[in-house]
């Protein structure tokens, strides 16, 4: 199985590909629970390494520090891979072994005075004499006339268990993520964004050029630079369907930069009052269109690549 940090970083490959997280972050607050909870998942899976890879503390006083530290750590990274399914709106239901690893921590060093309402429903004591690095023996205390319970604490075992089931978990969650990416892939695989762009289109410049220089009729400009803002139109639809039209930021500026300039010269064309374009600068304003869409066609090639493999 994958380590933590492995998965950790697939899971973030996942939800910064571009279509993903332009869906994700329409809800600020839920992609904002996430980044914190991926965050959390590899420090916390950092300060275990870091507790395990430490010596034994030289005074019982760090000692309880280290296994104050460790205890909370493992608290916290429960936390951040519920919450981080909870971002995605991904199903979870911890194991039972987790929800005891949060019985020992709120046990011993989260409410370990008073556990439950009112005056407490129990009292916990640390054995110091018992405590290292490795574990401790804690005692249980009961309200009424129950008898106390004794327990040993393995902090190896915990970890061991803990990191078990959450790689585990953020396997399931990345598996959840590669499904969803390969069913939506699947599903446009065929509709090839590139063939938006009709072969045609060279021709249609040619005839933007020759009513420009007034070898063709100003109709034919007309005609085909209505043409050329249709081609545009389809592909920005073809990206809204996938739900994708302002997910690649390159390709929403290059659109941004075509669309005026298309804009102008259909005012040209028409003779619309108001155009402050002539022959010439028509031609730059057709050359500059002709130009990037030709770059727009190569990105839309690119993302007909990327729908071609598997996530």
């Amino acid at each position: 199985m994958q380590g933590i940090d492995e998965l950790e970083q697939q899971i973030r490959d996942f939800i910064n590909n571009p279509r993903k997280r332009h869906a994700l972050m329409q809800d600020t607050a839920a992609w904002n629970m996430l980044c914190s909870c991926l965050d959390m998942v590899g420090d916390t899976d950092l300060a275990i390494s870091a507790y395990e890879q430490s010596s034994n503390p030289p005074t019982v006083a760090a000692t309880y520090l280290l296994v104050y530290g460790i205890l909370q750590a493992l608290f916290i990274q429960q936390d951040a891979v519920e919450n981080l399914c909870q971002s995605l709106v991904i199903d979870y239901a911890p194991d039972r072994l987790l929800k005891e690893i949060r019985d020992v921590r709120n046990d011993t060093t989260g409410h370990p005075t008073k556990r439950g309402s009112g005056k407490g429903q129990a009292y916990n004591f640390i054995g110091r004499s018992s405590l290292t690095k490795r574990g401790f023996d804690l005692m249980t205390t009961y309200p009424d006339e129950r008898r106390p319970l004794f327990r040993h604490v393995s902090i190896e075992s915990l970890i061991k268990d803990q990191r078990e089931l959450v790689q585990k978990a953020l396997t399931e969650v990345l598996t959840k993520l590669k499904v969803e990416e390969a069913n939506h892939r699947a599903k446009y695989r065929d509709q090839r964004l590139e063939d938006v762009f009709p072969s045609t289109l060279g021709y249609y410049f040619e005839k933007i050029g020759g009513a420009i220089n007034g070898s063709e009729p100003m109709d034919f400009g007309t005609m085909h630079i209505h043409l050329v803002a249709e081609v545009i139109e389809t592909f920005k639809e073809h990206l809204k369907e996938r739900g994708a039209l302002q997910a690649y930021d390159s390709v929403v500026d290059l659109i941004g930069l075509i669309e005026y300039p298309v804009q102008e010269l259909t005012r040209y064309f028409s003779g619309a009052h108001g155009s402050t374009l002539n022959a010439k600068s028509a031609h730059i304003f057709a050359f500059f269109v002709y130009k990037h869409i030709e770059e727009l066609k190569s990105m839309a090639k690119e993302i007909d690549e990327d729908y071609q493999n598997e996530p």
